[in-house]
C-alpha cells in the first residue's frame, strides 16, 4: 500500500519530533541522537521527493538540494533549544520542531513540480523556515563560544547549503546556483569572523548574521535572474540598514 505524500510527510514530522524530544530530554546530552535524527529526515524526505509523479532522476545536485533544509532544520531546532530553553518548554519547543520539519518535508514534495499551484505558496513557506533555521545556527554558533575559525567555517558552511535552498528557483539551476550558494558562504563566514571583534551576545550577533544572509542571497538571487536594478538593490540596502541600526540600538540599550 502506497501511502499518501501528506502521510509521508506526518510519519517524517514524527521521526524528527520524536528524536528532538529525546535530544532535549536525556541527561547527559547525546548528541549522536540528533544527528542520526537528522539522517533519517533527510532519507525521509529523499523518498518522498522522488515519489512525487513529476520527479525526474537528476542525479546528486536534484536530490541533494531538497534534503539541505530538512537536515539543518533538524539540527536547528535541537540546537537551538537545547542552547535556548529551560524546564518544560524544551520537550515543547522540541516538538513543534517537530512539526516544522514535517510541514518542509510537504512542501519540498510540492516543489518537485515548478508548475503546481502549491508551488509558489510552499516556496514562500521554505524561505521562511530558511531564515529560521540559518538564525537558529548562527545563533548557537556564537553562544556556544566556538573558537573563530571553526565558527566562521561553520557559518560560512550552513550559509552556503541554505543559500542553495534559496537559489534552485532561479533560472540557472545548476552549477552556477551552487557557485553562488558558495560565495554567499564565504561572506557569511568572513562576517562571522570581524563579529569577533564587537561586544555582542549571541541573539543580536545572530540577527546581524541572518541581515547578512539575507542581503546577500536577495541579491546573488536577482543576479541569477539578471533583474536586479538600482531599485532592487536601493530596497535591499535600505532594509539591512534599517535591521542593523535596530541591532546596534538594542545593543546600545541593553549595556
Amino acid at each position: 500500500m502506497r501511502l499518501a505524500p501528506a502521510v509521508r510527510a506526518a510519519l517524517t514530522g514524527l521521526i524528527a519530533g520524536a528524536g528532538l524530544v529525546a535530544f532535549v530530554g536525556i541527561r547527559p546530552e547525546q548528541e549522536w541522537i540528533l544527528w542520526l535524527t537528522a539522517g533519517l529526515v533527510a532519507l525521509s524526505v529523499d523518498g518522498l521527493v522522488r515519489s512525487h509523479h513529476r520527479w525526474s532522476a537528476g542525479g546528486f545536485w536534484s536530490t541533494w538540494v531538497y534534503l539541505v533544509l530538512p537536515f539543518l532544520g533538524v539540527l536547528a531546532a535541537g540546537f537551538f533549544v537545547d542552547e535556548a530553553l529551560e524546564g518544560y518548554a524544551r520537550p515543547a519547543a522540541a516538538a513543534f520542531g517537530g512539526v516544522l520539519v514535517g510541514l518542509a518535508a510537504f512542501a519540498e514534495y510540492h516543489t518537485a513540480d515548478v508548475g503546481s499551484r502549491a508551488y509558489g505558496p510552499m516556496r514562500l513557506f521554505l524561505a521562511v523556515e530558511t531564515y529560521l533555521t540559518a538564525f537558529a545556527l548562527f545563533t548557537v554558533v556564537f553562544a556556544r563560544d566556538v573558537d573563530v575559525p571553526l565558527a566562521s567555517l561553520i557559518v560560512g558552511g550552513v550559509a552556503a547549503a541554505l543559500a542553495v535552498e534559496l537559489l534552485r528557483e532561479s533560472q540557472l539551476l545548476g552549477t552556477a546556483s551552487f557557485l553562488a550558494g558558495v560565495s554567499v558562504g564565504i561572506t557569511l563566514g568572513e562576517l562571522r569572523a570581524v563579529l569577533y571583534f564587537f561586544p555582542l551576545d549571541a541573539l543580536l550577533a545572530g540577527a546581524l548574521l541572518i541581515i547578512g544572509f539575507y542581503l546577500a542571497t536577495g541579491i546573488v538571487h536577482h543576479l541569477l535572474d539578471h533583474d536586479l536594478t538600482p531599485v532592487n538593490l536601493a530596497e535591499y540596502l535600505l532594509v539591512a540598514a534599517v535591521s542593523t541600526g535596530a541591532v546596534i540600538a538594542a545593543r546600545l540599550v541593553t549595556s
